[in-house]
């Protein structure tokens, strides 16, 4: 798609001031098919870059596209936001008991966790006889250890598919980004050390990229 975009843009600009070289009449032609091949040559890159960054998904082939479109009508089919419904939709109850020791449960979370959490986001894999490409890295909830700069390293432990020991990552920039290619779903276990020698935390996430239910 790139090389036919790229080719397009050479194939227009080169039309544009070649007319211009032998266009003498009206005066203005000329001068208006240089300017036009000039403005094209920024707009084609802005497209390009929109293409492979905004848009990569519409670009994928036909059928990674249309699986891809196939989990979102899943997944969203009927959907209702159920926090903002008012009565609440049917099938959905509240608790009777422990909803206020629940909560509590929640709040510690956050706090022995220090506000963070792996996130994981995947694609179709470019591998041969991977399924999926994921990328997993460490977010963090509001101000904490990660924008105070004070995590020192993060172990990442898969299994021996994937790795033979856990894997460090000391990428702060990349905010300790790890890159996979799956064939299945797999079970991600981080440890988080600190630079000030604090008690490291575990984090857990369940990388899914089945099909939605």
């Amino acid at each position: 798609m790139l090389a036919v975009w790229f080719a397009t843009l050479v194939l227009i600009d080169g039309s544009f001031l070649s007319a211009a070289k032998f266009l003498t009449a009206p005066a203005w032609v000329s001068p208006m098919l240089a300017i036009a091949a000039v403005a094209f040559v920024p707009m084609f890159l802005l497209a390009a870059f929109l293409m492979q960054t905004r848009f990569r998904t519409h670009l994928q082939e036909n059928r990674y596209y249309s699986e891809w479109l196939e989990r979102q009508r899943t997944v969203f089919v009927d959907f209702r936001a159920e926090n903002v419904l008012k009565p609440a939709m049917p099938g959905a109850t509240k608790a009777l008991h422990g909803g206020e020791l629940l909560e509590q449960h929640r709040i510690e979370k956050y706090e022995r966790q220090r506000g963070l959490f792996l996130i994981h986001s995947w694609r179709p894999s470019v591998e041969t006889g991977q399924v999926a490409d994921i990328v997993v890295w460490l977010h963090q909830h509001g101000e904490g250890p990660v924008t105070h700069g004070e995590v020192d390293r993060v172990e990442y432990q898969l299994g021996p598919k994937f790795f033979d020991a856990p894997v460090v990552k000391r990428n702060a920039g990349d905010k300790y980004k790890l890159e996979i290619s799956a064939f299945g779903p797999a079970l991600c276990i981080a440890r988080v050390y600190f630079k000030n020698d604090g008690d490291p935390i575990e984090l857990e996430r369940y990388l899914d990229f089945e099909e939605a239910p």
